[in-house]
C-alpha cells in the first residue's frame, strides 16, 4: 500500500485524531494507501501515519500512551496544525460509552456522531460549569460546532442513507483481506450484548458471567448485526463515567448519546467532528470486549463520511490555523500610528520565533516610561499572531493584577468554557495555576506570552511595595517564547536585553504629523519650510509618548505647531497635565508615567531621587555621572563613557523640582554650578582638551540659571567656569564668569575692593562617575 510519489506537509488537508493505539490500528486499516513518513520539527513529539482516501490525503495521530483527556488532545491537536499548516479540518475517532434511553436504542457497536443542536455546538463539555446551592451544577459556556464543509458532507451522507445502504460493513470486510492473522482483533464479538439496569452494580470478576441476569433491561432484537449510526450530542469531560445511574442522569440532562475523554479538548481550537464506535455503555459492567469493533466502526463511518466530501471544496476551505481560536488577540491594546521599529522587530522575531530553539526564550524590553514598549510588544503579537499557537497578554502592573490577567485566559484553553469566571481569589490562583501548567505540558512549546509593564521588582522574599518576582509566573518547562516589557534594566537578568531606544528622526515627525492630523511632509524640502515642525520633533526628541501627546492636543484644541511650541516652552507642566495620549498609552500622560518611577526611586533610595533632580540642572546630553540607569530615567553613552537625559525626561525633572518640598530651585542650580566648576581640569591634564570640550554644555546651561553668589565654595565654582571658558578662547564667557566670582568674593567676605587678578585659578581634577 505505498504511495507512488512522496508528498510534502503542505498536501495534507485533513487530520484524525485518536486516543488509542487500537484506534490509530483501525485508522490505517481504512487508508487507500499508506504514505513515506515526513521530517518534524524538534517541537513536534507526535508519531505519524500518512496516507489517502480518495482524494484526500490524511494525517493519522495519536494520544500518546496512558495520556488520555482533554488537555492531552488538544496538545496532540497543535503540534499537528504546527507541523501540517494545510489541514482543513480533523476528525475526532474512536470508541466512546454508550447512553442509551427511551429517546435513543443505542447498543454495543453502533456509531455515534456529533452532529450540533439548538444550544450545543454537537459536544458538550458537561464538568465544566459552576457549582449551586442544593448540589445542583450549572453548565457554562459552548463549544464550537463542527466546520461547515463537515456539516455539509454529513447531511448529504445522511440523505444517502436514507435510500442506500451505509458501506460500514463492506470497509469491516475489506480488513479480512487486507490482514487476515489480525482481522479478528476488529471482528464483531460473539459476546451477548447486554445493558444491566443503571442502579445494578458489577461483581467481582473480569466479565458479566456472574452477574445477575434479572437485572437485564430486555430489549426487542433488531433482526441484524449491522451497526446503527446515531446523530446527536456527545458528552465530553476529563473523567471515565463507569456508574449507570451518573450516565442516565447525563442522558436526562443533557440529551447525550455518548461519552467520552477527548472530544470537549478540540472543539474551539481544532475544527472537527466527533466518531464515536459504542463500546460499553459507562457502567461498572464496561469491559474491552468490543472495543476492537467499535473502533473498527468508527473508522469506516469516518471514510465513508470522506468519500462524500469533494475534494475542490477542501482546497477552497480556509485551513484550521486560519480559524483557530489563538488567533483571536482581545487581551491585546490596540495601537495607532505605529512607525518604524522594523529592526527591532526583526530582532525579536529572530530570537523569539518557535523554530529558533526547543529552550525557552525570554526577551526583555526595557527603556524610558513613554518610549514605545508596550506599542513594540503590540506589534510584534500581532505581526506574528499566526506564527505561534497561542499568544497571550498578561498585565504585571502588580502581582493581584498579574494573577487575574493568567486566570483570564483559562476560558481560552482547550476544552474549556469560554463563559467560565472565577468567583473568589482562591479560584483566582488555581486557574492562574492551571494556565502555566498547561503552558509546561510537553510538546506545547509554541506559545508566545507577553508579559507588559513589569515595573515592580523583587527577586528576593523582601520585597517592597507592590514588587514581587516575575520569574516566578513562567511556566516551569524550559520551552515557549517570552516577551517582558519594562522600565526596570535589572529585568535583563532573567533574559535577552532589548532596549528600546528615541525614534529616528524621520519617523518622529511623520508621527506628529499623523496624531495631529497635520498634513504628511514626505520631503525633506517640505519639512525645511516649517521650521517649528523641527524644532518640535527636536525638542521631544524621539519620544513617542510626548510625541502622541502634542499631537492630540494640537488636533483637540485647533493649536498649530508654533503656538504649541511656545506653550510647551512656557508653561509646561499646565499644557501636560491638560494633555492625554489616548488609549493607546494606558500608563496616562508623562506626568503619571514618570511619577510612578520617581515614586519607587524615592522609596528605595532618597538619595538618588535628589540626584536625579539635580542632573536636570546640567546638560542632558552628556551627563557623567553613573546611577539611575536602573529605571531608565538615564541612558548610557557608551561611545562617549557617558550618559545622557531625555530632554523631556530634563523638563519634567525641572518641574518636579520646582513643585516639590525638597531642595529649593537655587540650592540645586548651586549645586550643578559646583559641580561643573570643580570638575574642570587643568591644561597639564593628558585628556584637558576632550573633558573641557564635554563641559563646555554644561557650563552653558548652568550659567544661564539662577543661583545665589554669597558664599566662597560658589565663588570658587565661577573661577572654574571663566578658565573653561578662557581656555576654549570664548574670552566673552570667561570675563562675565570672572566677573560674578569676584562680585561674590566681595559679597562673601565683606570686602569692597579686589580684582580679577586676586582670582585664583581653578586646580579641580576630573572626577569620574562611580555610580552612587
Amino acid at each position: 500500500m505505498a504511495a507512488r510519489t512522496p508528498l510534502s506537509h503542505d498536501d495534507y488537508t485533513v487530520g484524525w485524531i485518536c486516543a488509542l493505539p487500537l484506534e490509530m490500528a483501525a485508522a490505517k486499516l481504512m487508508l487507500d494507501a499508506i504514505h513515506p513518513s515526513l521530517p518534524l520539527p524538534s517541537t513536534d513529539q507526535n508519531t505519524y501515519i500518512l496516507g489517502n482516501i480518495g482524494e484526500h490525503n490524511i494525517v493519522i495521530a495519536c494520544l500518546p500512551s496512558g495520556a488520555y483527556g482533554t488537555i492531552s488532545a488538544a496538545t496532540v491537536a497543535m503540534q499537528l496544525l504546527s507541523s501540517f499548516h494545510s489541514i482543513r479540518f480533523g476528525l475526532m475517532v474512536g470508541i466512546g460509552g454508550g447512553v442509551p434511553s427511551g429517546h435513543a436504542d443505542i447498543r454495543l457497536g453502533d456509531i455515534v456522531v456529533s452532529q450540533p443542536a439548538d444550544t450545543s455546538g454537537g459536544v458538550i463539555q458537561y464538568d465544566l460549569g459552576k457549582a449551586l446551592s442544593g448540589g445542583q451544577f450549572q453548565r457554562t459556556g459552548m463549544l464550537n460546532r463542527p466546520p461547515k464543509i463537515l456539516l455539509t458532507a454529513l447531511a448529504a451522507l445522511q440523505a444517502h442513507h436514507l435510500t442506500e445502504d451505509s458501506r460500514i460493513v463492506e470497509f469491516i470486510s475489506n480488513i479480512q483481506v487486507k490482514t487476515p492473522r489480525r482481522a479478528a482483533n476488529f471482528a464483531r464479538p460473539s459476546q451477548e450484548d447486554c445493558l444491566y439496569q443503571a442502579d445494578y452494580e458489577h461483581g467481582a470478576s473480569n466479565t458479566c458471567i456472574d452477574c445477575d441476569r434479572s437485572k437485564l433491561i430486555l430489549r426487542p432484537s433488531r433482526g441484524h448485526e449491522e451497526p446503527v449510526i446515531h446523530y446527536g450530542l456527545i458528552a465530553s469531560a476529563n473523567q471515565v463515567v463507569k456508574d449507570g445511574r451518573r450516565r442516565d442522569q447525563l442522558a436526562q440532562g443533557l440529551g447525550v448519546y455518548c461519552v467520552e475523554m477527548e472530544a470537549a479538548g478540540l472543539m474551539n481550537d481544532f475544527p472537527c467532528l466527533v466518531i464515536r464506535g459504542i463500546c460499553d455503555y459507562a457502567d461498572s459492567h464496561k469491559n474491552k470486549e468490543w472495543q476492537g469493533y467499535a473502533a473498527a466502526v468508527a473508522a469506516a463511518y469516518a471514510k465513508e463520511l470522506l468519500l462524500v466530501v469533494p475534494i475542490n471544496q477542501i482546497d477552497s476551505a480556509p485551513t484550521a490555523r486560519e480559524t483557530l481560536a489563538h488567533a483571536d488577540l482581545t487581551a491585546v491594546p490596540v495601537i495607532e500610528n505605529f512607525l518604524g521599529r522594523q529592526d527591532e522587530l526583526e530582532h525579536l522575531w529572530r530570537y523569539l520565533q518557535p523554530a529558533n530553539t526547543q529552550f525557552r526564550k525570554v526577551a526583555i524590553l526595557h527603556g524610558l516610561g513613554g518610549m514605545g514598549k508596550t506599542q513594540l510588544a503590540v506589534r510584534f503579537a500581532r505581526d506574528h499572531r499566526n506564527d505561534f499557537t497561542a499568544v497571550f497578554w498578561l498585565s504585571g502592573k502588580d502581582r493581584g493584577t498579574l494573577l487575574q490577567s493568567l486566570s483570564s485566559v483559562l476560558p481560552r484553553l482547550p476544552g474549556q468554557s469560554r463563559n467560565n469566571e472565577a468567583i473568589n481569589d482562591e479560584e483566582v490562583e488555581q486557574r492562574a495555576r492551571h494556565v502555566l501548567h498547561w503552558l509546561a505540558l510537553e510538546g506545547n512549546s509554541r506559545w508566545l506570552i507577553i508579559f507588559d509593564n513589569i515595573d515592580q521588582y523583587s527577586p528576593t522574599n523582601s520585597a517592597v511595595g507592590d514588587a514581587y518576582d516575575i520569574g516566578k509566573f513562567f511556566p516551569t518547562a524550559d520551552h515557549g517564547s517570552i516577551l517582558i516589557t519594562t522600565r526596570l534594566q535589572v529585568l535583563t537578568e532573567l533574559g535577552k536585553s532589548f532596549p528600546v531606544h528615541r525614534l529616528e528622526s524621520n519617523d518622529a515627525i511623520q508621527l506628529l504629523l499623523q496624531s495631529s492630523g497635520l498634513p504628511a511632509k514626505n520631503t525633506r524640502r517640505e519639512l525645511k519650510s516649517n521650521s517649528d515642525i523641527l524644532a518640535l520633533s527636536n525638542r521631544l526628541d524621539g519620544l513617542p509618548l510626548a510625541i502622541v501627546i502634542a499631537g492630540a492636543f494640537m488636533r483637540e484644541t485647533g493649536t498649530n505647531v508654533t503656538e504649541y511650541l511656545q506653550y510647551y516652552q512656557e508653561s509646561w507642566f499646565d499644557l501636560q497635565s491638560q494633555s492625554s495620549p489616548g488609549r493607546q498609552y494606558q500608563q496616562g500622560n508623562i506626568l503619571q508615567t514618570w511619577m510612578i518611577s520617581y515614586h519607587e526611586i524615592q522609596k528605595r533610595d532618597p538619595n538618588a531621587a535628589e540626584l536625579l533632580l539635580l542632573l536636570a540642572r546640567f546638560d542632558n546630553r552628556d551627563i557623567c555621572l553613573k546611577t539611575l540607569i536602573g529605571f531608565s530615567l538615564i541612558e548610557t553613552k557608551q561611545q562617549e563613557g557617558s550618559y545622557a537625559m531625555h530632554p523631556v525626561v530634563q523638563d519634567w525633572c525641572l518641574n518636579i523640582a520646582s513643585t516639590s518640598n525638597h531642595m529649593n530651585l537655587t540650592q540645586l542650580n548651586e549645586l550643578a554650578l559646583i559641580c561643573v566648576g570643580y570638575t574642570v581640569p587643568s591644561t597639564s591634564d593628558r585628556n584637558y582638551a576632550e573633558l573641557q570640550r564635554r563641559l563646555i554644555p554644561h557650563a552653558n546651561y548652568v550659567r544661564h540659571r539662577d543661583w545665589g553668589n554669597d558664599n566662597i565654595v560658589v565663588w570658587g565654582a565661577c573661577v572654574g567656569l571663566g578658565n573653561l571658558y578662557r581656555n576654549q578662547g570664548n574670552l566673552k564667557e570667561a570675563e562675565e564668569m570672572y566677573q560674578r566670582a569676584l562680585a561674590g568674593r566681595e559679597k562673601a567676605l565683606g570686602q569692597a575692593e579686589g580684582g580679577r587678578g586676586d582670582v585664583p585659578a581653578s586646580t579641580g581634577r576630573q572626577r569620574e562617575g562611580t555610580g552612587s
